[in-house]
């Protein structure tokens, strides 16, 4: 090893080194500019009282601005306008709801009847084309039709029809519907099931009287088990009601609200509502006579309501999750309001109750002043609004359709609606859903596949559909289809109209949680109804509804706006340029052999 290795740790013969020596005139620096002291200063302002006069003056200029500063922030905050006040909506206030018969909407394994897994590959078309934002499922285990596929086993509240899949599917779908920001509502028709369903016996249903009557006439007994049973479609509708006064029943019912719940699902659909439980001494020989007081919204059904309520409370405190109750009256046929069943303030039924002032058969004119005049302000939110239903035919109606989105409550979107279809009185191939039968009670309009294209491509994808499709479009005259109306040129469309007034609530504070009041200080015409929707400190909306055939009207608007701006004009009129102020408050209307909607943006 050389002289220069190491050895236990020490270097041998390695060069001194040494830090380099400080420069000595740096040690000095500190003297050539020395800090003043408290007498230097005092010195100073003796030989210069100006500059003793120029530091107080800095210090004294110092605090006044930045008093002024304060003062000044805090004149500007209290005179400027607070932000008006948004109230925090839950997903069923703020949201569209899409009402689907997951039977009759898609199809996945080729078998022409609609499932789960072939409603969860559309959520695209719910989400993005119609704009929902959650969705309403009709009864997973139905009696209507007799015909549908049942392989073996008992129905159950708590399963799912295999035709449709099974609960693992529907965990799937919810999951799958979640990622697109979608809700799952599920509907439960307590009020009847079907002679194949695991509560269908005796000590679970109501017995039939030979002096009953129903809603189809005299002939209410349905046999089980050889014992004669109520129900309240009669013999030949394939149900029994269940006896919801029962406790053991009500508390069967309770365990399948918390087990789809506890499944994912955001709320619960009671269908049929106002049937649950008929009591009271009726006197007559037809529903009609009596009708509705004897048989519907019994202090029983309005109790049974509550107690659901209950559990679905239960559920979403467990969870921290906001859930729903929505009560869906029936196939009532008639105009009483359904608001007892949300219950009492201190005792609450239904979040929510389906409203039908816009159904098929419905007037414009009535059916605005009973919205307006029958209830009080307090009762408008918990309304859903629709064209169509389970048991009330699909139509096209331009008010009506308007109406849904425009007034308050929650619109509802019956599958197919969104297209203005009004199929004829038909029915299906014997193949397709609903396999050429009628439903007893209501339309079979509202059972129909959905008309996804002239072939029903989009429907299945198998080999027999091409023909049956066909033949199913031909012999109901539908002409509109979702393959038509999202065509490139279609112009002008209900589902047009339907996409802008979805995207139009969820952008106007006015419309979300406004107050609602019928116009009628503006125009005195009959063919004219004008409403108006505000939310203080948001711009108010005014609705025009011109019905076809009637005169030419000018509107006088200058009492409540200062400007007036269309948001949307059906059918397009090029007087009306959305988006575009018009340039005088006095607007004339003109007659025209269509319905015309016009909504304005009021600027007070």
């Amino acid at each position: 090893m050389d002289d220069h290795s190491v050895e236990n740790g020490d270097c041998k013969e390695v060069e001194e080194m040494a830090f380099i020596d400080k420069d000595k005139s740096i040690d000095n620096s500190e003297d050539e500019y020395p800090l003043l002291t408290k007498e230097d200063l005092m010195r100073i302002d003796q030989e210069n009282p100006r500059w003793r006069w120029f530091r107080v003056s800095l210090i004294v200029l110092f605090w006044v601005i930045w008093f002024g500063l304060i003062a000044v922030s805090a004149v500007y905050i209290a005179l400027t306008p607070r932000c008006p006040p948004r109230p925090v909506q839950e997903f069923w206030q703020s949201g569209v709801g899409y009402w689907v018969n997951p039977f009759a909407f898609k199809d996945s394994n080729r078998d022409l009847v609609g499932d789960l897994k072939g409603l969860a590959a559309a959520t695209d078309y719910i989400s993005e084309n119609v704009g929902a934002g959650f969705v309403i499922l009709t009864s997973l285990t139905p009696f209507y039709p007799k015909k549908i596929p049942l392989s073996s086993g008992k129905l159950s509240f708590t399963k799912v029809h295999p035709a449709l899949g099974d609960v693992e599917d529907f965990e799937s779908f919810v999951r799958t519907l979640k990622k697109k920001g979608l809700k799952v509502v599920v509907t439960l028709d307590f009020n009847s099931v079907s002679p194949d369903h695991e509560l269908a016996r005796g000590t679970n249903l109501i017995s039939s009287k030979s002096d009953e009557f129903c809603l189809t006439g005299l002939n209410c007994a349905v046999q089980v088990d050889g014992s004669d049973f109520y129900s309240t479609y009669g013999n030949e509708s394939n149900s029994v009601d269940l006896n919801l006064k029962s406790p053991e029943v009500l508390e069967e019912i309770k365990n399948a609200t918390r087990f789809w719940l506890s499944k994912g699902a955001d709320g619960i659909l009671l269908a049929n509502a106002a049937f649950y439980v008929e009591e009271g001494s009726c006197i007559g020989t037809s529903w009609g006579q009596v009708f509705p007081s004897c048989k519907l919204y019994t202090p029983g059904t309005i109790s049974v309501i509550q107690e659901l309520r209950k559990v679905v409370d239960e559920e979403s405190n467990k969870s921290s999750r906001s859930r729903v109750l929505i009560a869906d009256p029936g196939d009532t046929d008639h105009s009483i309001k359904a608001e007892s069943l949300l219950g009492t303030k201190e005792n609450p039924g239904a979040h929510v109750v389906v409203s039908r002032d816009f159904v098929f058969g419905s007037d414009l004119a009535s059916s605005l002043s009973q919205f307006a005049g029958s209830m009080n302000a307090s009762q408008f939110n918990p309304l859903a609004l629709t064209v169509a239903s389970p048991s009330d035919k699909p139509y096209s109606s331009l008010f009506s359709t308007a109406s849904v989105f425009l007034l308050p409550g929650t619109p509802l979107v019956y599958a197919g609606s969104e297209l203005g279809w009004s199929p004829e009185n038909g029915l299906p191939p014997e193949a397709l859903y609903p396999f050429g039968e009628k439903p007893v009670i209501g339309n079979v309009a509202s059972h129909l596949c959905m008309p996804w294209d002239s072939r029903g491509v989009n429907f299945s994808d198998s080999d027999n559909v091409g023909d049956l499709f066909e033949k199913y479009i031909t012999d109901l005259n539908i002409t509109e289809t979702v393959e038509t109306a999202m065509a490139a040129g279609r112009g002008s469309s209900i589902f047009g109209l339907t996409q802008s007034l979805i995207k139009l609530r969820k952008n106007t504070p006015s419309l979300q949680w406004g107050n609602f009041n019928l116009a009628t200080d503006l125009t005195s015409s009959k063919s004219i109804s004008i409403f108006k929707r505000s939310a203080p400190g948001f711009d108010s909306v005014f609705v025009v509804m011109v019905r076809s055939g009637g005169s030419s009207s000018v509107i006088d608007f200058s009492a409540n706006c200062s400007s007036l701006t269309p948001l949307v004009v059906y059918p397009p009129n090029s007087a009306f340029e959305p988006g575009v102020e018009i340039p005088n408050l006095k607007v004339y209307f003109k007659s025209s052999p269509e319905d015309n909607l016009y909504v304005f943006k009021c600027v007070a």
